[in-house]
């Protein structure tokens, strides 16, 4: 390049304002000084440009990650919601267990503040040192669930008498005689009214001394009746006379003795 071309090549890059006194001082100098300042000029443009190229690329770079990271919780949610909400499941039957082991109230109150407390998957230990420790301070069960616990209970312990095989009852049998009788729990008065109450309030007939399983013959009522009878036969002697009954004859109406 001329002496000239060069000298433009500066002065059209200053300000207006400037360019006559760069013009003179560009002047001044020699040509080979003003090759030089050109090859220096020419360095800069091109280091300016790869380094503009360099974070257009981390640019594009850190753009390509974030597309694929949102693609990719897109992609996951689906299997998140149903992760979540098959952990909730589990908790809410974690909890159910844990109402009647501690004798917390079966609500969702109580269930929003364990798992709060407590985060997911928590387990039946963990609600217990929670509750015994007052550090949740969960409602109580009510009568109302109390009673359909022990109803529930009963129900369970008579089913699992009449599904039982014989070695089972046998044991069974021998562990209740080891026991002894069980004398009945001492009741305070509120607690004798209530009873009286529930009793009083009870709509099933007396038990009959026998009963048809299905289309068959009458038989004995007895217990070996109750355990060997069909499981709809079972439950129409539940729901018609109560599980109170069932219990009792399981017990006290034992072939060969009376009653």
């Amino acid at each position: 390049m001329t002496r000239n071309q060069i000298t433009e090549v500066f002065v059209v890059r200053a300000a207006p304002a400037d360019r006559p006194e760069l013009r003179r001082t560009l002047e001044k100098m020699s040509f080979e000084e003003l090759e030089q300042a050109h090859q220096a000029l020419i360095s800069q443009q091109e280091l300016g440009a790869t380094e503009e190229k360099l974070l257009r690329i981390q640019a594009e770079r850190a753009a390509d990650a974030a597309m694929h990271q949102y693609y990719r919780q897109k992609e996951r949610e689906p299997q998140a919601k149903a992760e979540a909400e098959q952990q909730e499941k589990q908790d809410r039957e974690t909890f159910r267990q844990a109402c009647r082991e501690y004798n917390i109230s079966n609500i969702e109150a109580n269930f929003s503040l364990i798992r709060h407390t407590l985060g997911p998957n928590f387990n039946l230990y963990q609600v217990g040192q929670a509750v015994t420790s007052g550090a949740v301070q969960a409602a109580g069960a009510t009568e109302q669930e109390q009673e359909q616990w022990r109803q529930e209970a009963i129900e369970a312990h008579n089913l699992r008498l009449l599904t039982a095989d014989l070695p089972t009852l046998r044991k069974l049998a021998r562990e209740a005689g080891a026991r002894g009788p069980v004398a009945p729990p001492q009741l305070d008065e509120t607690q004798r009214i209530r009873a009286a109450e529930r009793i009083e309030d009870t709509t099933y007939p007396p038990l009959p001394e026998e009963f048809r399983d299905g289309n068959g013959p009458e038989q004995v009522l007895d217990a070996s009746f109750i355990k060997r009878c069909s499981r709809e036969t079972y439950r129409l002697l539940f729901d018609r006379y109560g599980s109170a009954q069932i219990t009792e004859a399981l017990r006290t109406r034992v072939p060969g003795n009376s009653w």
